[in-house]
């Protein structure tokens, strides 16, 4: 079993198509998240993506990969806006990566054009990222995105190598425009969110959609766990063609889930009132529909209904949600709609 694999664009890397995405590793055992990483380079997987944001993502991942370091390629990431924020992050990452080089450096959740504006003005995160590239810190430079049409402007100036951005079958929009352009520029892609935030119901279906454009460089679902990695891997190192089975999941998540899902990137958090967003959109249409009923449901549910109530409206989620969902409306209507399925499952 052997991963396939491509060019990332015009980097003159060469990545397999099923990357490591370093969200997952926060939330379990650094012993085990070490394992993890570990276990996804024997396994041939070459590509590695954090962020300065992920907490605790770049300490694991420079640890299990720090004797083989030349055999990888590490990719990472600043929020930040300004040139001292973006060095400052940039010098913690060589340190928790524990290297001395960045192979991609990326500017991390530029989806709006007054951010675009604010990083290559005067004394923006663009003078430092290329300040660091002539340094020797950073290799390639790389951009991260909710905005396909934001980034067909971005890249066309030239300046970047590779592109982050969410792709999925019920996120289509990067395949109208975006993807095409980057083929024909030669800017790397690279896609996030390949199973929707874990919204999918099929990862294997979901991956092979997702490799099967031949747009796509390479897909970056997260991981944590020795099965995750295996079945990824599996998918990477086969075929892309869709089953009539994959085409029936597929159709089926279409009918469920729409295009109003929450994808848990959790930008619309922290909310002032304390509401768990992601898990009061997420639970009846993912949850429950993944896993049924677990303590954690049965105890969080009836916790968010008094916080939901105190809502404010004052647009802060739907301000910082990527996908534009109407969070304000659609709370209420979930809560209701949970505490229904609560009372009805019985003691």
């Amino acid at each position: 079993m052997k991963l396939q694999e491509r060019p990332l664009g015009r980097t003159g890397l060469v990545v397999k198509r099923v990357g490591f995405g370093g969200i997952p590793i926060q939330r379990i055992p650094k012993d085990e998240a070490v394992l993890a990483v570990r276990k996804a380079y024997e396994m041939g997987i070459n590509f590695f993506d954090t962020a300065r944001a992920y907490t605790t993502s770049e300490e694991r991942i420079g640890e299990a990969l720090e004797d083989v370091r030349d055999d990888v390629i590490i990719a990472s990431k600043s929020v930040h806006k300004d040139r001292e924020g973006l060095l400052e992050d940039l010098e913690v990452s060589l340190g928790n990566l524990r290297t001395d080089h960045l192979d991609l450096y990326q500017l991390h959740m530029v989806s709006k054009k007054e951010a675009w504006e604010q990083i290559r003005g005067p004394g923006g995160a663009l003078e430092g990222l290329l300040e660091a590239k002539d340094e020797g810190k950073i290799d390639h430079l790389g951009i991260t995105s909710h905005s396909p049409e934001l980034m067909m402007d971005v890249l066309s100036e030239g300046i970047f190598e590779t592109v982050m951005i969410p792709y999925n079958y019920l996120t289509q929009r990067p395949a109208d425009g975006l993807l095409p352009l980057c083929a024909e520029l030669g800017v790397g892609t690279i896609v996030m969110k390949p199973f929707g935030g874990g919204a999918l119901t099929n990862v294997r279906a979901a991956l092979k959609y997702v490799l099967g454009n031949e747009d796509v460089d390479v897909a970056i679902p997260g991981m944590m766990s020795a099965s995750e990695i295996e079945e990824n891997v599996a998918v990477g190192s086969g075929s892309f063609e869709l089953t009539q089975d994959d085409r029936s999941l597929i159709e089926e998540d279409h009918k469920i889930l729409g295009d109003q899902f929450c994808r848990a990137c959790d930008y619309c958090q922290p909310c002032p009132q304390g509401i768990p967003i992601s898990f009061v959109l997420r639970t009846e249409d993912q949850f429950l529909r993944l896993t049924g009923w677990t303590p954690r449901l049965v105890r969080g549910i009836p916790e968010a209904e008094p916080k939901v109530a105190s809502c404010l409206r004052c647009g802060q989620c739907e301000g910082k949600c990527p996908y534009q969902l109407p969070i304000m409306d659609l709370l209420p209507v979930k809560m209701e709609r949970l505490m229904e399925l609560l009372a009805s499952r019985g003691p």
